[in-house]
Formats: structure tokens, sequence, C-alpha cells
């Protein structure tokens, strides 16, 4: 007898919603079709008037936990994640003090295999201080590498082994991991810009939260997409810009793709759905590196999205808590604010009131949370897609149904959403992750450690 039959629902199956149903053994998906043509099962879902969707798979997180498990940990991480119908993630490297890159990934690895509730995959860290490291990290389980063009300030220590300092070395880390045959994340913008133009807004008094937004203006972006991408070119490595935001890089990244460049777009939900005017009046919550932009840029982001440009929606969770995201009565002002802000529970159902709103398709929401993620990191078709032999993750959505996103409603630890009040339509009511139903309309049904790690051969 199998597992779990989930019946009389709409199911996103090769492209489309179809009326069928899903037989779920092992944490597997066996048999897809008419209730009374599938196994007999222990437990079953009756998801009339309800659509089925593949598991969210977000490629971008900051958990971070251990010295920063007061932020946020990844229980609570997972627990937030699932509610919003993410069933894989994707976290980010840590330094750690005095560890060094494999030293940190392993005690990082240890903390997700204890708390997750959902299946995760750990990105190395590919800085110039790593580069010596990264065929270990692949043997250890890296699913991919991350990189930051920009240096980290001395008191960042979490981001010591992410800078690549230079084009030289740079190259030198696109190289190494395309030798290795894993994507390289980068965040991309030109530190040399952004310090001068720090300079310049302190030196005229301002550390108020427009400064931060002018302090990194979109040709520090665009310039510095365009170098990773002609480095990573010219070693043939998989590239993957994280949080893009400029409208002048969505067209350098089309032209590159139509080139046959090896490169991925990634975009946030906060730089999908906010302007920099509304940046501004959500205040410190909403700042992030880069900035959330005027409506210039969020047009071409819609328009991007739709065309194919932009590849992955990511949530780069990054919470702080609430006395780190006040702006403290000293001379930093903004600067003395950390950047980054929740997004794992909100990112899908605001794609989703976005479908009800025609501004998206279904299809193209899958493309983007699932089925792209997956191929990309090397998952496909283990995750990302509703069939046969696939892991049964997934989750059910009443698309008619409307609520209110509230701050007192998250699950994330500092309990906050910058789109708090946002009313939407498309309401997740239960996620599963290999078979078992571990979110149910607000409760969780599962212990700490469930989650499953993943690597790139997960999919051989």
């Amino acid at each position: 007898m199998a597992d779990l039959n989930i019946i009389n629902g709409k199911v996103f199956v090769d492209k489309e919603l179809i009326e069928t149903g899903l037989c779920i053994e092992d944490g597997k998906i066996v048999a897809i079709g008419k209730p009374n043509t599938l196994p007999k099962a222990e437990k079953a879902i009756d998801a009339n008037n309800k659509i089925i969707l593949p598991g969210g798979i977000d490629v971008h997180t900051h958990i971070l936990d251990l010295e920063f498990s007061y932020r946020e940990d990844f229980y609570t991480g997972t627990q937030a994640a699932s509610s919003g119908g993410i069933t894989t993630f994707l976290e980010m490297p840590m330094g750690i003090k005095g560890k060094s890159a494999v030293e940190s990934f392993d005690i990082q690895l240890s903390a997700m295999k204890k708390k997750s509730i959902v299946d995760y995959g750990l990105i190395g860290s590919g800085g110039y201080t790593s580069i010596n490291s990264i065929e270990e990290l692949v043997s250890k389980g890296a699913i991919a590498f991350k990189t930051f063009m920009l240096d980290a300030p001395e008191e960042m220590y979490e981001l010591k082994d992410l800078s690549a300092k230079n084009e030289s070395f740079l190259l030198k880390i696109l190289e190494k991991v395309a030798s290795v045959g894993l994507v390289c994340s980068i965040h991309a913008e030109d530190d040399s810009i952004i310090q001068d133009e720090i300079g310049k807004v302190i030196s005229q008094g301002r550390t108020d939260f427009q400064a931060h937004t002018d302090s990194r203006p979109a040709i520090a972006e665009d310039e510095a997409c365009l170098r990773a991408m002609a480095l990573a070119n010219n070693v043939k490595a998989k590239l993957n810009l994280v949080h893009m935001s400029s409208k002048n890089a969505f067209d350098f990244i089309k032209t590159a793709k139509q080139k046959g460049w090896d490169v991925t777009c990634e975009i946030t939900p906060h730089h999908l759905f906010l302007t920099s005017d509304d940046a501004t009046k959500i205040g410190t919550w909403a700042k992030s590196d880069p900035p959330i932009r005027s409506k210039e840029h969020l047009k071409a982001a819609w328009i991007a999205l739709n065309d194919g440009t932009i590849d992955i929606v990511a949530t780069d969770h990054s919470p702080y808590s609430h006395d780190e995201k006040k702006i403290k009565e000293d001379e930093k002002g903004i600067f003395g604010v950390g950047s980054g802000t929740p997004g794992l529970e909100t990112m899908i159902p605001l794609l989703l009131n976005a479908v009800n709103m025609r501004k998206l398709s279904l299809q193209r929401l899958v493309e983007v949370t699932s089925i792209t993620p997956a191929k990309r990191f090397g998952l496909f078709p283990k995750k990302g897609t509703i069939s046969i032999n696939a892991d049964a993750d997934l989750f059910i959505v009443d698309m008619n149904k409307e609520y209110t996103l509230k701050n007192e409603n998250m699950f994330t630890k500092q309990k906050i959403t910058i789109f708090d009040g946002w009313k939407l339509r498309g309401k997740i009511e239960k996620t599963v992750v290999r078979g078992e139903i571990i979110y149910d309309e607000g409760h969780f049904h599962v212990n700490q450690g469930y989650g499953k790690f993943i690597t790139p051969r997960y999919s051989v």
C-alpha cells in the first residue's frame, strides 16, 4: 500500500494544469492519474478546487544560524520556507572566526542537518582566500560556489572567504569552479564605484535611507555584470548573477544569452515588487544590496522576467534583529544598518498573487521557482518537477483565497515582512517534502532534522 494519495485537484504536469491525482510512496511520486486508477494509500488529501505545484527551490538564502542564531536559525528559517511553499533551499557560505572555509562548511552543514525541516544544499566559498579549497568543498558536497566582487568590511567576518579581491583572482576562481563543473553565483557590484559614492554622500552630511540608495548606483551593477560575464565566458564557467536589479544589466544579460554565453540571472521579490519610493517609506528593513531601485528599473524587471532574461526568483533571505535594523545616533546612520530582509515565506505567495493579477503566467512561476533552479544547480529531475520517480516535493494552494500578510503571522524568528499589510489572493495550505506533509495551515508536522542534504550528484 502506498503512503499518500492527493486527489481531486489540478496538478501542474508537463507545463500545464491537468485534473489528475498523485500517488506517493517512499518519498517519490509513483503514479499520476485519475483517483480510481491510483494504487490504494494509507492517507489521502482531497485537493478539490485546489492546485498542486512543484515545491519551490530557493537558491539564495542567508539563514546563517550558529553565531547569528538570534536573527534566525535553521528550524525557524525552514518553518518559514515550508509555509511559503519552498521545499528546498541553498544556503550561502558563512565565514566563522578562526576557521577555514572547509571547517566553516562542516560546521554549517552540521547545524543544517540537526534543524532543517526542508531539504537543503550548501554553497561553498569562492573567494581569493579559498581558491585552493574548492575541490575539497566539492568532495564534501558543495552544490555551487559564491563570490563577491566587492571587499567584505572587516567587521563582517562572515563574508571573509567570499571576496574575489580583483579581476585576476576572479578569473582564477571562475576557472577553478569551471573545472569542477559547478555554478558560480556572483554578487556583481563594482566596489571602487560604491566606495567613492559612499564617500561623496557622507561628505555631504547624508546618512539617511536615500543616501544608501544613491551610494550604489545602477552603473556599479552594470559594469560589474559585464565584467563578470566576460571573465566567465573566457573560461567557460557557469555563471549565476544574483539579485540583479538594473534595467541596463538586464539588457546586457539578454545580449550575452543571445551570444550563447552560459549565464543565468536571478532576481529577488523585493526588487520585483517594490520601488525606491516604497523602500524609503518602509525604512531600514528594506535596505538591501543592491538597493531597491526606481520605477523604470522595476518595469524593466517585469519585462525581463516574462521574456526569459530573468531565469530564477530567489529570496536572498537575510534577517537581522530589530535592534540591528535601527538607525543609531552616530555618524554612520543608514550605513551602520545591516543590508538584507526576510523573504522565505512571502516569495511564492507574492508570485501567486501576480498570477492572479495576470502579471505572470503560472507556467512562468513554476519555471523561475522550481524547474530552472533545479536544472541550473544539478537537481533535476529529482527536484523541481511533478513527475514519476521525482521526489514528492509540492505544495497545495487555493488560488481564490484572499488574505493579508501580517508581521505577527510570520514564522521567521524576527516576525517581520516588508510586505506587511499587502492583500494577496492565492493561499498556500499544505506543503509536502518527500511525501511527508510538513506544513498544514499554520501547523508543522515533522521534527527538526527531517530535511535532507542534497548535492549535485543527487539527480544522478
